[in-house]
Parts: structure tokens; C-alpha cells; sequence
């Protein structure tokens, strides 16, 4: 039988996690700025890059729905995206009507991202051989859940808004 934390009785260990977790966050953002600018993005338009590549083919809708961002601003995003040829408007055969936005495969940008993640993916190996398969499994399946969890929220918080 599995045994599980009672949290009322380790409030002070979940608050250390609770806030570890929330600097995680920040720092990522912090990071994914770094990147961003030295690829020539805002931070905003990497994330929806990383969005497009994720759920290609994917329409403008979908990448505002995934961003919380207008059409408008969606519009404006793609339009500096093409410019700089990050990405293409494809309209969908089987309607024409409806655009996909799909990304422009670049090796010299991808070499260039994956140079820029290159440190923090030789840290993270670092830190992750610190752990036995087990924990690594454990850690996975709790991040999975957190990114479930996450969707789930900003979800909830845009309905509700």
C-alpha cells in the first residue's frame, strides 16, 4: 500500500516546495527571455514557436487560444514571425478558407537554439545523475501531472475571466 504525505501535517515542507516550484517558473521565464533575445524574438513570439512546431498544423485561433493573446495581437505576432522567416501561412485543402500556420524549417536557427540550451542541458544532466531510475520516473510522473494540472487552471482562469 502506497504511502502518501498527509499535507496538514507538513505544511512547512509543502510550502518549500510550493515555493520552489514558483521560482521554477520564473526562472524558466527569465531563461526563455535569454534565449528569445538572442535569437532576435520577444519571449511571446519563441513560446508560440515552440507552440507551432508542438501542434503543427496549427491555425491562428488555436495559437491565440493557447497564448490568451487577441487575434489581433495573434495577427500582428505571425506577420513578425514571417517577416523574419520563422513561419508560413498554408491554406488548408480541404477548406480553403482556413490558414495553418506552419513553421520554416531553418537549420541554422535550430543549431542556434540548440547551442543556447546547451549549458542548461549539460547542468540538468548533471543534476539528474544525482538521482536513481526510480526518482527519475517518480520526477517525470509528477512533472506530468503538474503540466496537466497547469493546462487545466489556465483553463479554468480563462473561462472565468
Amino acid at each position: 500500500m502506497k504511502s502518501t504525505m498527509k499535507l496538514d501535517e507538513n505544511k512547512a515542507l509543502f510550502e518549500e516546495l510550493n515555493q520552489a516550484v514558483q521560482w521554477a517558473g520564473t526562472l524558466t521565464v527569465i531563461h526563455t527571455n535569454a534565449i528569445a533575445h538572442q535569437i532576435g524574438l520577444s519571449a511571446t513570439e519563441f513560446e508560440a514557436m515552440d507552440l507551432i512546431s508542438r501542434f503543427q498544423p496549427m491555425t491562428a485561433g488555436k495559437l491565440a487560444e493557447y497564448c490568451g493573446l487577441t487575434s489581433g495581437a495573434i495577427t500582428g505576432l505571425v506577420d513578425r514571425l514571417e517577416r523574419q522567416g520563422f513561419v508560413r501561412r498554408e491554406r488548408d485543402p480541404a477548406d480553403r478558407r482556413r490558414v495553418f500556420i506552419v513553421p520554416v524549417e531553418n537549420e541554422e536557427a535550430k543549431k542556434k537554439v540548440r547551442a543556447l540550451y546547451k549549458p542548461m542541458a549539460t547542468e540538468f544532466r548533471k543534476c539528474a545523475e544525482n538521482y536513481t531510475k526510480d526518482e527519475i520516473c517518480l520526477l517525470l510522473k509528477m512533472q506530468k501531472e503538474a503540466n496537466t494540472m497547469v493546462e487545466q487552471v489556465i483553463a479554468k482562469m480563462r473561462k472565468e475571466s
